[in-house]
């Protein structure tokens, strides 16, 4: 198996197979070595944008089982963490980014899960994750997050939408590349709760994913500085656009109807660039708040420009580093022309847009950063 993990984004081979009950059990044991001498990251989870009221709502729930037997990535033994990043700023606001508050559960250290906080629950029905009381409940094609993280009440239901993408493969391979999962875009309805608001979900949009990955994807070796992972999705009708950058490749696709255009290394042209930046006062940080996309392949085009209106973000410390995770809830506007010969006009559509960015190595030196534990 390459340890490569670059070679393993330039490698991968569409599906669509329907998720099944069994596909959201663990999968701990499925990788190319045994939870006793690796280091594992299994994540469950949903997010979202919707429109509720007069105010725009990005949502970003997970839960992550880890285990640090192998590296010690995620440190010793077995625990969890559950995470929540929230963002819920005026509709008013879009097209321009400003300082906005967001909820925010997970990754600092002490916050991390032990024994009876986690556990993993199957009948004949559903399966069902619980971190100390957010549950994530697999009922597939359908999926729902219930309970409470921090000062957010959830009671969502999502409804896939179209076919699913296990990009990362199957899990029944999981040993073949060390890796496995999918994501499935997914319709949302349901309430959520804060001290602030009370929040009507209806027709929201989003991912739902479910992955495995063991310690050959390293993300703090895997992503030096100064690369960016960015992730982002936008849905119209049966429109679904996908942009993701893992370090130095650009891949993406559009779903429409019942089929899929690929793009990425030998298939057509992408583009993605930054065209404006804000100074964050939370962060100290130039933050990209403005983008410009292009992808072009087999008949279909995408040319549209993004704007954030409000972010949140974690650091993740790990053993050898610390990783930056931001939420953008953003507006995408432009065209998608279709191979079948539709255009597709986008006017200030809700997006997801996120990164990733490794922000300090544990081992810091005069000849340089070294992704290593000291």
């Amino acid at each position: 198996m390459s340890d490569d993990y670059n070679d393993k984004y330039s490698t991968i081979k569409q599906s669509d197979l329907a998720v099944t009950l069994a596909d959201e059990l663990t999968h701990f044991e499925e990788l190319n070595l045994p939870s006793a001498r690796n280091d594992i990251w299994e994540e469950t989870a949903i997010g979202l944008v919707a429109e509720s009221g007069e105010y725009d709502v990005l949502l970003w729930s997970a839960g992550y089982a880890l285990f640090g037997n192998g590296r010690g990535l995620w440190g010793p033994g077995q625990s969890a963490e559950r995470e929540i990043q929230l963002i819920v700023v005026p509709k008013s606001e879009r097209g321009s980014m400003s300082d906005n508050n967001f909820v925010r559960v997970g990754w600092t250290p002490s916050e991390r899960l032990h024994g009876p906080e986690f556990s993993v629950t199957a009948s004949d029905d559903d399966v069902t994750w619980d971190f100390n009381g957010l549950r994530f409940i697999a009922q597939p094609p359908q999926w729902s997050l219930r309970g409470k993280a921090g000062e957010a009440q959830f009671d969502l239901v999502c409804d896939q939408t179209g076919t699913p993408l296990w990009n990362w493969g199957p899990f029944s391979k999981a040993q073949e590349a060390d890796r496995a999962g999918y994501d499935a875009f997914v319709s949302v309805n349901g309430t959520i709760r804060t001290d602030q608001h009370d929040l009507e979900i209806v027709n929201g949009y989003g991912v739902r994913e479910h992955i495995i990955t063991g310690q050959s994807n390293d993300p703090v070796r895997n992503l030096p500085a100064p690369m960016w992972m960015w992730w982002l999705y936008t849905i119209q009708g049966d429109v679904k656009i996908n942009f993701f950058r893992p370090g130095p490749l650009d891949i993406g696709f559009v779903k429409y109807a019942d089929k899929q255009v690929d793009f990425g290394p030998g298939q057509g042209t992408v583009s993605f660039e930054v065209t404006e930046k804000w100074e964050d006062p939370r962060t100290a940080m130039n933050l990209p708040v403005k983008w410009a996309l292009t992808m072009e392949n087999d008949g279909c085009t995408v040319d549209v420009s993004i704007s954030a209106h409000g972010r949140a973000y974690s650091h993740w410390p790990m053993s050898n580093g610390t990783r930056m995770y931001c939420y953008l809830l953003c507006t995408m506007s432009g065209t998608v022309s279709l191979p079948d010969g539709r255009t597709i006009t986008l006017d200030d559509q809700l997006t997801v847009n996120s990164f990733h960015r490794t922000i300090l190595n544990a081992t810091e030196t005069t000849a340089g950063p070294l992704p290593a534990a000291p």
